[in-house]
């Protein structure tokens, strides 16, 4: 009798501890996705084409397609599969990234939660019940950060050879070094391809290793328009890795890891480097005009909103430097809403103070005060 009373006792507390779980809201924009395909309100389609799902996953994400660019470094879970003949397929928004390789079993997927970056994979075979599947060690293999902070996103300078194989670097077992706004263009992208035309700038993209080498030419794939004799293009959606693109996700990669930091340790430091960060401290410098191939530019100035004058955070400026404005768009991101409130009022607070003392500056803190709720009142005058 007393074990029945107590279990009777228990189930208000079981059933009000239910209630919370199913009122919780999803961690992130892929465990949403997944609510709403379990209740039958999104369904997504397989094309005939060989892309199965992709372009179906990319719409239900509200990831363009444009985004596209790509690495052939042997890296990922897709390893074996990847070379410059295959190069893996990459597509972004500013929460969710999407790798593929032509013929793969999987897509491998990292998105910006509460929590900070997650990891899932999704079978690419034909299913009734498509699913998206949590994934934890295999991906923070890589992803982890070596003082265990936070994992992050990884764009990366990687020296490979004509079979995507990654050098080792230094004398040690480190195969990239990390890239974002700051890098000098003479150490990036090493294991990607790069279209598009940068006047005056040197690079790594679209090189190899030649036999023998120890590092990567900075002259050998300049202003790159066309891919063609490299890989079979009906491997990918579009035949570009859009340099806008790969400069726009090295800037908020950057970003995110960044806030990820301060999502799991906050230190004043860390939010003012951020807060340095988000207004394109360091940034290095255009050499000369920069044009994407493949209507990148044109479609991500499209996704964030607009003040009453029609201006955007999102506006590429591609002349001598990345944005028209000093404020980056991250600041409407899932990655800036999961930061401590301590750390985002210690890093809103940095931002009025850089960014008033120009008129350029007052601008993007006025287009931010009317684009994104819950920012200072005194942004909005600029």
């Amino acid at each position: 009798m007393r074990r029945r009373l107590a279990s009777l006792l228990l189930l208000p507390l079981l059933a009000g501890a239910t209630l919370q779980a199913q009122e919780r809201p999803p961690a992130d924009a892929i465990a949403a996705l997944q609510e709403k395909l379990d209740k039958g309100e999104v369904q997504l389609r397989y094309a005939e084409d060989g892309h199965g799902y992709l372009r179906s996953v990319l719409a239900a994400l509200q990831v363009p397609a444009e985004s596209q660019v790509l690495p052939f470094t042997g890296s990922s879970l897709m390893t074996g599969l990847i070379s410059p003949k295959t190069p893996r397929a990459l597509y972004f928004n500013d929460d969710v990234a999407i790798g593929v390789v032509h013929g793969s079993s999987m897509l491998e997927l990292i998105v910006n939660g509460a929590d900070g970056p997650a990891f899932y994979t999704f079978a690419t075979n034909r299913r009734t019940r498509p699913r998206f599947h949590a994934e934890v060690g295999r991906c923070t293999f890589c992803h982890n950060r070596e003082d265990g902070a936070a994992s992050q996103w990884i764009v990366a300078d990687i020296a490979a050879d004509a079979n995507g194989f990654p050098a080792r670097r230094g004398g040690n077992d480190q195969r990239f070094d990390l890239t974002d706004h700051a890098t000098a263009f003479e150490k990036r992208w090493g294991g990607w391809y790069v279209t598009g035309t940068a006047t005056n700038m040197r690079h790594h993209g679209n090189a190899t290793l030649a036999s023998g080498a120890a590092e990567l030419p900075t002259g050998q794939g300049l202003n790159v328009t066309d891919l063609s004799g490299r890989f079979d293009p009906a491997q990918t959606l579009g035949a570009s890795s859009d340099v806008v693109a790969l400069m726009t996700l090295e800037h908020q990669a950057g970003f995110i890891n960044r806030a990820a930091v301060l999502n799991t340790r906050y230190s004043d430091a860390g939010a003012d480097e951020l807060a340095a960060y988000m207004t394109f401290a360091g940034e290095t410098r255009l050499p000369g005009p920069v044009t994407g191939n493949s209507g990148f530019t044109a479609r991500f100035a499209t996704l964030g909103p607009r003040d009453a004058a029609g201006r955007s955070l999102r506006e590429h400026e591609l002349k001598t430097r990345l944005f028209r404005y000093p404020l980056s768009y991250m600041i409407t991101s899932t990655a800036f809403d999961a930061l401590p409130p301590p750390a985002r009022a210690r890093v809103l607070q940095r931002l009025g103070e850089i960014l008033r003392v120009t008129p350029e500056g007052r601008t993007a803190l006025a287009i931010a005060a009317a684009t994104r709720p819950g920012l200072p009142e005194g942004w909005k005058t600029p």
